[in-house]
């Protein structure tokens, strides 16, 4: 029988480029299953036509078409070849990965060049660090690269202690190691070895420390108006998204545009958010909606970003260092702390767990339970703190 087969170019108007272009992704699914690749083309939202799936450029739209021609030229072919063809196996085809890594370097530069196309920046320079380090690990072997086939659980405790040596934290060692275990996972999956050799390794386990802000430090924070311009700015910014739960990445990219009103009046934040593409519905709380009324809209567009700033990210984490130290917080802030602080301080006010990973886009809810357990310790050491009073009053 033959299999479904479908394609589909679509753009992501949320994940806008400097440019205000957007790239142009194809979409193949085979048997239900479904793989997403770039085209190599850019276009405006404004410019694309979700019912014809192609721009207003004919030029474009020829090559559009030419790589369409090209998808089906490979399933065709690939069926020919096995009888069946899975959307994985057309894809690396089409990538030229007919003949897929069978080293491991090269293996780490494709999924490296993957994870730059589709996923976050940040997220990008992570695993552009991972594949670093494990070069530099395969070069200290004094070798160019190393076979997929050749490498056994002995590979993976030398890069282990490679990290050990070198006085990483367990948390980077950890990360590193998940990076050439993922490596693994997808050689599996294109069918360059049989199984994972590192499949049965063990992590050993990090306990995650979850830095948040106290109620009396984010009262400090509301209370201290700066007078440098750039300063104050980054006061609201990081105020804004104590109060919305937004990461840097969301709360700089927001839109005039992604401010809705419900039924009952209320205003809340709609957008997905860019690490995990994962939509975030999240209630205005009367600060936020304070510091939002100080950027009105006025002769602004509705898809102009609300909080524009010629800042970089290092300008705006030194101000926000500066911050902090005006205002006698001990934590070092950062927009990760701000993140975290929204989470134990929603969940604190009794709000569900549900609602809080919604609010904050989390992928799964495992994400959002880790502020459960912030708020479990806080329990614990305010009713230690409570019958140690008890017992000195009782004396």
């Amino acid at each position: 029988m033959r299999s479904t087969f479908n394609i589909l170019f679509y753009i992501n108007r949320n994940k806008l480029k400097a440019d205000g272009t957007t790239a142009i992704l194809c979409r193949i699914t085979i048997d239900g299953s479904k793989v997403v690749m770039s085209t190599g083309e850019n276009t405006s939202p404004d410019d694309w036509s979700v019912k014809r799936q192609e721009t207003n450029d004919k030029q474009q739209n020829q090559r559009l078409h030419s790589f369409r021609e090209k998808i089906e030229q490979g399933y065709n072919t690939l069926l020919l070849q096995f009888g069946a063809v899975s959307a994985e196996l057309l894809k690396n085809h089409l990538q030229g990965v007919g003949s897929n890594p069978t080293t491991l370097l090269a293996l780490s530069r494709e999924k490296l060049s993957i994870v730059q196309s589709t996923k976050a920046s940040g997220t990008y320079q992570s695993c552009r660090s991972y594949h670093r380090q494990l070069e530099s690990f395969v070069e200290s072997k004094g070798v160019a690269d190393i076979p997929l086939t050749t490498l056994t659980m002995e590979f993976f405790d030398d890069y282990r202690i490679h990290f050990k040596r070198k006085g990483y934290a367990l948390s980077s060692t950890k990360q590193n190691l998940f990076w050439l275990s993922r490596l693994m996972y997808r050689a599996v999956s294109q069918q360059t070895i049989r199984y994972n050799p590192f499949e049965d390794a063990k992590y050993e386990r990090v306990e995650r420390k979850i830095r948040c802000l106290s109620k009396t430090d984010i009262a400090c924070l509301l209370a201290m108006p700066l007078q440098n311009e750039q300063a104050e700015f980054v006061r609201r910014l990081f105020l804004f998204s104590v109060f919305t739960g937004q990461a840097f990445a969301d709360v700089s990219k927001l839109r005039y545009c992604d401010i809705e009103t419900n039924n009952t009046g209320i205003r809340y934040i709609r957008q997905y958010r860019k690490k995990t593409d994962v939509e975030s519905i999240t209630p205005l709380h009367p600060i936020a909606e304070q510091i939002l009324s100080l950027y009105p809209l006025k002769d602004r567009k509705e898809d102009s970003p609300i909080f524009a700033t010629s800042m970089s990210r290092i300008q705006i984490g030194m101000h926000l260092k500066t911050i902090g130290l005006a205002c006698g917080i001990r934590q070092s802030l950062s927009f990760h702390v701000d993140r975290h602080s929204f989470g134990a301080l929603t969940l604190e006010a009794g709000i569900p767990i549900e609602s809080i990973a919604k609010m904050m886009g989390h992928a799964s809810i495992a994400s959002t339970q880790i502020y459960a357990q912030i708020t479990d310790n806080k329990i614990s050491k305010d009713m230690d703190r409570l019958i140690e009073k008890c017992g000195n009053e009782s004396k």
